[in-house]
């Protein structure tokens, strides 16, 4: 068995259901707990490196996530997206995906 993370959710919005599985699926999850927080790449960078091309692949499933640039400091001072789950969703099974 896998150790890849599966997520069954239905979006308010379309009626419709989805799986997602990898990296979308716990991408979702991360947006859904967050809340009105919304989240970065960096709050994830453990697992998330290319947070925006999940965000991409989740939006492609008729999800609305919106980003919002924010500003950050430290040795390296700059921009980056803060990102929010804005669909309603009901989240009806999570598990491990089939190996």
């Amino acid at each position: 068995m896998s150790k890849t993370i599966s997520l069954t959710f239905e979006n308010f919005a379309t009626g419709t259901r989805h799986c997602v599985e990898g990296q979308e699926a716990r991408t979702l999850l991360a947006l859904y707990n967050a809340g009105a927080a919304g989240l970065t790449a960096l709050e994830v960078s453990n697992w998330a490196l290319r947070l925006s091309h999940y965000v991409y692949k989740l939006r492609a499933l008729g999800l609305s996530i919106d980003m919002e640039r924010e500003q950050h400091g430290g040795p390296i001072p700059g921009r980056h997206g803060r990102y929010f789950l804005r669909s309603g969703i009901r989240i009806i099974n999570t598990g491990r995906a089939a190996a």
